[in-house]
């Protein structure tokens, strides 16, 4: 059972509790063994920690691929939780990332594998979790990574304004993966509900549709550009960069989670060649915005095409 579920079923218990207390307050046995009960759940809700992080999630939904709390579709399962998975794969790239300078980069690593580790009920669901100890800072990273998720998913269901804001610090590969996720809930008229430590998302039926609509029509052209001109910043906690090329123009956005950081590290404040990707998004809104991210920096170069990839 997940933390914010015991936490609700706590508040119910005491308010049945004392509704029936104010029933029979009267009845001296009824008064006293009531009173005892509201006590004791009320020093069950004080226990329970206010916040708690670990890398697990449990994802509920109902609509056509469920019956009731028996069963899921195997195929709607499995459809869904592959770009979940990717979700949550590209996200603990990037939070690990900016702690590469504490404890090396891990390249290719399986540590944000998720496995299925239960069948919650309530509508019906899957828990998944991080079980590989081989990486000892893996959960906290993956925890982070899991809410990063959940709070995108929440966004692009929520307004185009949210969406468009986290976007902005979203790893551009994950608006395909959002969008599957998102257009698979939908097929299904499936709510969602979305549970890890003390984190509670729920989502209508409503408002998945309207989620996946935003992002489907979110248009995204990508293109790979070179540029000169200095490395201004990096700020390698939260995998940003600032560049400003030869003609004053500044770029921002966020460093590929492949680029080591020793190699960002070398190239501030020094004249260079930035290899960046250009990503022009298209909102349903109406509003356009362009993002860059980082791929590569090399010695200056004033010919593209001396660049060896």
């Amino acid at each position: 059972m997940s933390l914010p579920v015991d936490k609700d079923q706590l508040k119910a218990q005491i308010i049945d509790t004392e509704h029936l207390l104010s029933l029979v307050k009267d009845h001296p046995l009824m008064s006293f063994s009531l009173g005892k009960k509201l006590e004791e759940l009320n020093e069950q809700l004080n226990e329970l920690p206010e916040d708690i992080n670990e890398p697990k999630v449990s994802l509920l939904f109902s609509g056509k691929a469920v019956i009731g709390s028996k069963g899921i579709k195997t195929k709607f399962i499995s459809d869904a939780l592959k770009p979940f998975q990717e979700l949550i794969k590209t996200q603990t790239a990037l939070v690990r990332y900016g702690k590469v300078g504490k404890r090396g980069k891990s390249k290719n690593s399986k540590i944000s594998d998720l496995y299925l580790t239960a069948l919650p009920t309530g509508s019906f669901g899957v828990e998944l979790s991080q079980i590989d100890p081989s990486d000892i800072f893996a959960e906290e990273d993956i925890s982070t990574a899991i809410h990063q998720v959940m709070e995108l998913v929440e966004a692009s269901t929520t307004s185009d304004e949210e969406f468009e804001e986290i976007l902005e610090i979203t790893p551009a590969r994950n608006l395909n993966n959002l969008k599957n996720f998102l257009k698979y809930i939908d097929k299904e008229k499936s709510i969602l509900k979305m549970v890890s430590g003390t984190n509670l998302v729920s989502i209508s039926e409503e408002d998945i549709h309207k989620g996946f609509v935003r992002v489907n029509a979110a248009n995204k052209e990508d293109e790979e550009i070179f540029e000169d001109g200095i490395l201004r910043g990096a700020l390698l906690e939260t995998a940003k960069f600032e560049f400003v090329s030869e003609d004053g123009y500044r770029f921002t956005g966020m460093i590929n989670t492949n680029l080591p950081e020793d190699i960002v590290i070398s190239f501030l404040n020094h004249p260079c060649t930035v290899h960046m990707r250009r990503s022009h998004t298209h909102f349903m809104s109406g509003t356009d915005k362009t993002t860059y991210e980082l791929l590569d920096i090399f010695e200056r170069k004033t010919n593209p095409e001396q660049i060896v990839l």
